[in-house]
C-alpha cells in the first residue's frame, strides 16, 4: 500500500484528486446507487474508480455539498442502475415465463427488465422467497403422495420433462417435510454423492436440481447417503434432466426407481394458482364471468405445462374490470407463439426492413423503440444484402451495358428517410409501443417508450427457430451482437440471447461464440460473455462445459479471460454458485502491474461487492476474511475490497448487534483498513455513513456503538482519526458521538482505554 495522505473526510480518486461524496437518499436508508462495473459509453477499459467518483462529485455538486455517504454505495445486483417507472395507463407486464408453477415477466426472451431476474439457487442456501414462491398456490399432483412417502427414506429422484413443475415440486416436498423449514439448500449437480456430506447442522432438506454424473454409482452409496441425511436430520430429492438412458442407467446401478413429474390437469393447476392469486371468492367468480363463455375450457389444453398456466392465470388475475376478451388473451399467451413463427417470417420473406426490425426486437425487446430502430438499421447495414429475398434488378449486370441499364431502371433508395414508418414496421413484426414510462438514473431522469412484442417470449421463440432452421443467419447474428456500444442495457440483453444459443445449437462447439467474446480485448465483448455464460449455465448440460472452461480460464496467463471470469461471478452465474464463484475468483488476480492487471483488479472487487449484496454476504466475507490474513496479491485484493462490502449495512449490522460468527473480523478489519493509509478515507466514510444513517433505527444505533466501542478498546492511529472526523463533523445526531468523544477525551489525558471486563477487544471473547 501507498503512503498516500488522506484527508479523513475525503477520499482520493486514483487520479490523486480529493472527491466528494453524493447525496444521501431521500428515505431508502441504502447509500446511492450507481451502474455495475461493466461498462462505460467509450470503448476499452477505463478507471472505473474514477469514474464513480465523478459521479459522486455531480452529485454532491448538484445536491449542495452536504456529505451523504460513501461513493461506492452499494449497488444491486446484477448491475441493474435504480429506476424509477411512471407509466400511467400502460402495459409492462410483458416478458417471459420460466418452469414451474410460476409466472416471472421480464423485458422479454432475454430476461431485460427493471425488475431483473430471480436467481435460482444451484449450490448454497436457498432464498425464503424462492421456497414461498413455490409454495404460493401449488397443485398436487397425483404422485406427490407417493414421492412424499419415499422421501421417508431421505433420498428420492425425480425426473420428468422441462416445465412440468420438477424444481417446484422438489421444494414443496422438502418443506412439507421437514415441516414448513425454509432452511434448505441447493447442492450442485456436479458434486459426487459418494463423497459428499451434510455440512450445515441446521438445514433440514438439500436439493440436487440436474444431477449429470461422469462417476460410477454403487448402490451402497445410496445406502451410505440416506445414514448420513438421517445422522443429519435431513432429506434429500436428487432432480435427473430430461434424459432417459441417464435414468435408466441410474435405475439400474443404483437399484432405485426415480419418480416420474407428470403435472396435475391444467385445470387443477389454474383453480390453485387462481385461488392464490385472487383471494376472495366472489371477485373471482366476477373475473371468471367476465371472460367469454368456454374460453378458458378452450385455453385450459390438456398438454399445457404449469408454467404455461400460471402466465394465463397472471393475465386473468391482471386483468381490467372489463375482463379480459378473446383477441386480447389470444394474442398474448406465450405458449401460441411457437405456432407463429413459420407465419411470421414467411410474411416478412421479402421484407429486408421488416426482417432486421423483427431481430432487433427479438434481442432489444422491452428498450426504447430508438434503440430498437437503430440497431435494426446497423443489421440491415451490416447483413449487406444477406436479408433480402432477391438481388436489386440488374445487380448481376456487369460492364459498362450493365452500368448504363442500371442507371435506366428505377431502384428503391435504401437511403430514403420516408421508407417505412415506426408504426408500419411495428404492425410488420407484431409488436406495440407502450406507453411513455419514466425512468431515473442516479443524476437525470428520461423517458422511454418500449418495443413489446403482442405476444409473451415470441421473442424467445423467433430467435430459437432462426437459430436452429437457417445455419447461415447464427453468423451474422452473432457478427451483428458482438459489435455493440458498450451500454449496459444493451450487453446484457444481448448475452442472455447468446447464452440461450448456445443451448438452441448445440454440439461440442455449443460454446464457441462465447468463447471469442472472453477472449477479445473489447469490454464489451467480455461483458457479453461473462452473461451468455451464465445463461448457458442454466442449461444442466452446458452448465458443466462452462464451469470446466471458467476454471481453465481463472488459471490462464490472458488478462482478457481472467477477467471474463470475475465479470461472469459477478453476475447470475456466480449469485447461484456462489461458493464456486469464490474459488474461482481467488486464482484470477496478478497484481496491479499494469492496466491489464487492473482492470481484472477491478473486475475482481466489483464481483465480489455484487456477490456480497446478491445474498451471500457470509460465504463472501468467510472467504475473503481468509484471504486477508494472507500475504500477496490476495490479501490486497481482500483489503481493498473490504470497505466497499461495509455498505451492505444490514448483514454487517446484524453480526455485530447479534455478536455474530463474523463480527470479530468485522472489527479487525475496521481496524486494519483504518490503519492502511490508502485506504484509510474509503473505511472512514462507510463508518460516517453508518452513523448518519444510524438515525432511522434501533438496530443500526445499537451496531454503530458497538462498532465504536470495540474501537475505541485500541485507539491506534487510524482508529483517533476516525474519531477525530466523527468529531468534527459538526452534526450533533450523528450515533455514537459520546463514545467518540470519551474516548478522545481519554487519550489526551493519558487515561488506558477501557477494555472490556474480560480484557477482549471483541464481542464474543476472541483476540484479533
Amino acid at each position: 500500500m501507498s503512503a498516500e495522505d488522506a484527508r479523513p473526510a475525503l477520499p482520493r480518486g486514483t487520479d490523486g484528486t480529493t472527491r466528494e461524496e453524493p447525496e444521501a437518499p431521500a428515505a431508502g436508508g441504502e447509500p446511492p446507487e450507481g451502474d455495475i462495473g461493466f461498462a462505460d459509453p467509450d470503448d476499452g477499459d477505463f478507471d472505473e474508480t474514477a469514474a464513480e467518483f465523478d459521479a459522486a462529485a455531480a452529485e454532491f455538486a448538484l445536491h449542495g455539498g452536504e456529505f451523504a455517504g460513501p461513493p461506492f454505495a452499494g449497488r444491486p445486483f446484477g448491475g441493474q442502475p435504480h429506476s424509477v417507472i411512471f407509466a400511467p395507463g400502460a402495459n409492462i407486464n410483458n416478458g417471459s415465463v420460466h418452469g414451474g408453477q410460476r409466472v416471472e415477466n421480464g423485458g422479454a426472451a432475454t430476461g431485460t427488465g427493471t425488475g431483473g431476474r430471480r436467481v435460482e439457487a444451484h449450490e448454497g442456501p436457498i432464498s425464503a422467497i424462492e421456497i414461498l414462491d413455490a409454495q404460493a398456490g401449488f397443485a398436487e399432483p397425483d404422485w406427490f403422495p407417493e414421492a412424499l412417502a419415499e422421501l421417508d427414506s431421505r433420498l428420492l429422484f425425480l425426473t420428468g420433462e422441462p416445465g412440468t413443475g420438477r424444481r417446484t415440486a422438489a421444494l414443496n416436498l422438502l418443506s412439507r417435510h421437514s415441516g414448513g423449514s425454509m432452511s434448505l439448500r441447493a447442492v450442485d449437480g456436479d458434486m459426487n454423492l459418494a463423497s459428499w456430506r451434510p455440512g450445515h447442522r441446521d438445514t433440514r432438506g438439500y436439493l440436487v436440481d440436474g444431477l449429470l454424473p461422469d462417476y460410477p454409482l454403487k448402490p451402497g452409496m445410496v445406502r451410505h447417503l440416506q445414514s448420513l441425511l438421517s445422522t443429519a436430520d435431513a432429506r434429500m430429492v436428487v432432480v435427473l434432466p430430461d434424459a432417459p438412458e441417464l435414468v435408466r442407467r441410474l435405475s439400474r446401478d443404483l437399484h432405485v426407481t426415480p419418480v416420474r413429474c407428470a403435472p396435475p390437469p391444467a385445470r387443477a393447476v389454474f383453480d390453485a394458482r387462481f385461488k392464490h392469486a385472487v383471494p376472495d371468492p366472489s371477485e373471482r367468480a366476477r373475473r371468471l364471468a367476465a371472460l367469454e363463455p368456454g374460453l378458458l375450457d378452450e385455453l385450459l389444453a390438456p398438454e399445457l405445462v404449469p408454467a404455461q398456466v400460471a402466465e394465463l392465470v397472471a393475465a386473468v388475475a391482471a386483468a381490467e374490470d372489463g375482463g379480459p376478451d378473446l383477441a386480447d388473451l389470444q394474442k398474448r399467451l406465450s405458449f401460441l407463439a411457437e405456432g407463429e413463427v413459420p407465419d411470421l417470417l414467411a410474411q416478412l420473406r421479402d421484407d429486408a426492413d421488416g426482417l432486421a426490425f423483427l431481430l432487433a426486437t427479438c434481442v432489444f425487446e422491452g428498450l426504447d423503440h430508438r434503440i430498437v430502430r437503430e440497431e435494426a438499421e446497423r443489421l440491415l447495414a451490416l447483413a449487406d444484402g444477406r436479408l433480402s429475398s432477391v438481388l436489386p434488378e440488374g445487380a448481376d449486370d456487369s460492364g459498362e451495358d450493365g452500368r448504363r441499364e442500371r442507371e435506366r431502371t428505377p431502384r428503391p433508395n435504401p437511403q430514403f428517410v420516408f421508407r417505412r414508418s415506426l408504426d408500419e414496421l411495428l404492425r410488420s413484426v407484431r409488436a406495440e409501443r407502450s406507453a411513455s414510462e419514466i425512468h431515473s438514473n442516479p443524476g437525470y431522469t428520461y423517458a422511454v417508450e418500449a418495443v413489446r412484442f403482442t405476444r409473451h417470449r415470441q421473442a424467445e421463440a423467433v430467435l430459437r427457430h432462426v437459430w436452429r432452421e437457417y445455419g447461415h443467419l447464427s453468423g451474422l447474428l452473432t457478427e451483428w451482437m458482438a459489435d455493440l456500444r458498450n451500454e449496459q442495457e444493451l450487453t446484457e440483453p444481448v448475452g442472455r440471447v447468446m447464452g440461450r444459443a448456445a443451448g438452441w445449437g448445440g454440439g461440442r462447439r455449443a460454446l464457441q461464440h462465447i468463447r471469442t467474446l472472453a477472449e477479445s480485448n473489447r469490454r464489451t465483448s467480455r461483458t457479453i460473455a461473462a452473461y451468455a455464460l451464465g445463461m448457458a449455465a442454466e442449461d444442466p448440460v452446458l452448465a458443466r462445459e462452462v464451469k470446466y472452461r471458467l476454471s481453465l480460464w481463472s488459471a490462464q496467463q490472458s488478462w482478457q479471460v481472467r477477467s471474463t471470469v470475475a465479470y461472469t461471478c459477478g453476475a447470475d452465474f456466480g449469485a447461484a454458485r456462489p461458493e464456486l464463484a469464490m474459488r474461482l475468483l481467488r486464482n484470477v488476480p496478478r497484481g496491479l502491474s499494469d492496466e491489464h492487471e487492473r482492470t481484472v483488479d477491478r473486475a475482481v472487487r466489483d464481483a465480489l461487492r455484487d456477490l456480497f449484496a446478491s445474498g451471500s454476504q457470509a460465504t463472501v466475507f468467510r472467504h475473503l476474511a481468509e484471504w486477508a490474513d494472507r500475504e500477496g496479491t490476495l490479501g490486497d485484493v481482500a483489503l481493498r475490497t473490504f470497505p466497499r462490502l461495509l455498505q451492505n449495512t444490514s448483514w454487517c449490522q446484524e453480526q455485530l448487534v447479534d455478536d455474530g460468527e463474523y463480527a470479530p473480523q468485522i472489527i479487525d478489519l475496521v481496524h486494519r483498513t483504518l490503519n492502511d493509509e490508502e485506504l484509510f478515507a474509503a473505511t472512514c466514510n462507510a463508518v460516517l455513513w453508518w452513523c448518519r444513517m444510524a438515525t432511522w433505527g434501533d438496530l443500526p444505533r445499537t451496531a454503530v456503538e458497538t462498532l465504536l466501542t470495540a474501537l475505541a478498546a485500541d485507539v491506534r492511529h487510524g482508529v483517533f482519526r476516525l474519531f477525530v472526523t466523527i468529531d468534527r463533523a459538526d452534526d450533533p445526531d450523528l450515533a455514537g458521538l459520546s463514545i467518540v468523544r470519551d474516548a478522545l477525551n481519554t487519550w489526551r489525558h493519558g487515561e488506558p482505554p477501557r477494555h472490556p471486563a474480560n480484557g477482549s477487544t471483541h464481542l464474543n471473547g476472541s483476540t484479533s
